[in-house]
């Protein structure tokens, strides 16, 4: 058996992108449950005519081959799912071949509830899973060249079951049932992508410093916002019937686009603080769910975050250095605090050389409100300082629009931004009087030339690229850009 058998896929239905999973078992229905399919819908019909079943309801379809019931997903995905994988392989071993028409890909591999193994389609792909290398025997001969992905991955699910997908498994009649998708399990938050830390980064950072006990209390308190204003008095316990209510008024939801929106929230909101890894977690998300609820409520949620403050107790915000200090060695090493301090999540930072502090104000449009160290706030703000022969302008939660910075400054002076957001762009701005500005992205593309005599003494980016981009403003400025210059006092202004 080689990949060329599976070539007859490039002039199906599945060719452009499907799911094909197989689960060795004979019981039909229970694959139907599993991956989500509302039985009470499901109808026999041709293969060939579910692609216009269902109202084009997003389905999965299922049938009997050999020792396997094998679901076919036309541009689907269930089977992918970690949710879904692990009830399915409780009924017996199960392989899923996944691709889509923008190249994505998965192969995953689960027994008795476990995923084993799980990658894209490639011979170093990264493997995650209890025992990632388990099929690497298996895959070793496998042509994984990118024209071949599709039946590389039908390949290795043949060898692995002895039962290779074949083109007349779509000549039969397939149980079609619509998907009424499984809940997503409630990952735990990652630092740096969480909204909350961009929309109220002071209420995310004094969550971040908090115990577990006020994080449930604020928890609790958020679901309580969420009920009420979804006018839930009670909701059943916990456990399977009540993901099941959820579940379901997901996709009932999807039919009706005016839904009980409030609803929905509600359930999910109980759902996350009753199923999250850790207390943070379920505050950044019931936070985040009351947050909306007031919104599609048409109140302003200002007063529901300044009362989680007070159940946390009303925390000073980060300010200044917050504890951190510059370190020693090369330039990367100089500004690796930044990847740890409060700031780190979104900034921007302007140099602009001998210019009074008055025209890179006036470049902002923003109004001086008065003077202190560079703290976190709600507002978009911008702290300036004068050292050496630069102005430096920090802005803080919401980037400005760097590139109308330096280009309302260019005129006047030589000018760098250097800007980043954890889960966004991390660049810089450059322009000298009289030319174009030019932009640099850490480690991707040549660097511009008015640039390149800078960055000629500068290592590589490595990881977070934020320390390579202060790096870079100490070659071009000579300031090594510390921790204890943010307790310096600054002219602040408030932007908007």
């Amino acid at each position: 058996m080689t990949g060329d058998d599976f070539d007859w896929l490039s002039t199906s239905t599945l060719g452009e992108a499907a799911c094909v999973t197989m689960v060795k078992t004979t019981d039909v229905d229970a694959v139907v449950r599993d991956f989500g399919g509302v039985t009470s819908e499901a109808r026999t019909v041709p293969f060939a005519a579910t692609g216009n079943d269902l109202d084009q309801a997003y389905t999965v379809a299922v049938c009997r081959q050999g020792e396997y019931v094998v679901a076919i997903e036309t541009n689907g995905f269930q089977g992918t799912r970690p949710e879904v994988l692990r009830r399915v392989s409780q009924l017996g071993e199960t392989v899923s071949a996944f691709w889509n028409i923008e190249a994505l890909t998965r192969f995953s591999y689960a027994v008795d509830g476990r995923i084993k193994t799980a990658f894209e389609a490639g011979a170093d792909s990264w493997k995650d899973g209890e025992d990632p290398d388990c099929l690497t025997p298996l895959a070793a001969d496998i042509d994984w060249a990118a024209s071949h992905w599709r039946t590389g991955l039908l390949l290795l699910a043949a060898r692995l079951t002895g039962q290779p997908f074949t083109e007349d498994w779509l000549d039969g009649d397939a149980l079609v049932a619509p998907i009424a998708e499984h809940l997503e399990d409630v990952h735990p938050v990652t630092p740096g992508f969480e909204p909350l830390e961009y929309q109220h980064p002071v209420l995310a950072a004094a969550l971040r410093r908090a115990d577990n006990e006020p994080l449930l209390t604020v928890a609790h308190a958020a679901v309580d916002e969420v009920l009420a204003s979804a006018g839930l008095t009670e909701v059943p316990d916990s456990g399977t019937e009540f993901d099941e209510l959820v579940r379901m008024a997901r996709y009932e939801a999807g039919y009706a686009p005016d839904a009980d929106r409030l609803r929905l929230l509600a359930l999910d909101a109980v759902r996350t603080l009753r199923t999250a890894p850790n207390p943070l977690t379920a505050a950044f998300k019931t936070i985040y769910a009351a947050i909306l609820a007031k919104q599609l409520d048409r109140h302003d949620p200002a007063p529901l975050l300044a009362g989680f403050l007070d159940l946390l107790g009303n925390p000073p915000a980060p300010s200044g250095a917050d504890g951190a200090r510059a370190g020693t060695g090369g330039p990367l090493q100089r500004h690796a605090w930044i990847t740890e301090h409060w700031l780190g999540l979104a900034a921007s930072i302007t140099y602009a050389r001998s210019t009074p502090l008055d025209t890179v104000a006036a470049a902002f449009g923003g109004i001086e409100f008065g003077a202190g160290p560079v703290s976190l706030t709600d507002t978009e703000q911008v702290a300036l300082r004068r050292e050496d022969d630069w102005t430096i302008a920090i802005a803080f939660n919401r980037s400005p629009f760097a590139h109308q910075i330096v280009e309302a400054l260019r005129p006047h002076t030589t000018v760098l931004n250097v800007g980043w957001e954890t889960r966004g762009n991390k660049l810089a701005y450059f322009a000298q009087p009289g030319h174009d500005v030019v932009v640099i992205r850490p480690g991707q593309g040549a660097v511009p030339a008015p640039l390149a005599s800078y960055t000629t003494s500068l290592p590589a980016p490595a990881g977070n690229a934020t320390p390579w981009l202060l790096a870079l403003g100490e070659a071009v400025t000579g300031i090594t850009f510390t921790p204890e210059g943010l307790d310096a006092q600054h002219t602040l202004l408030r932007l908007g």
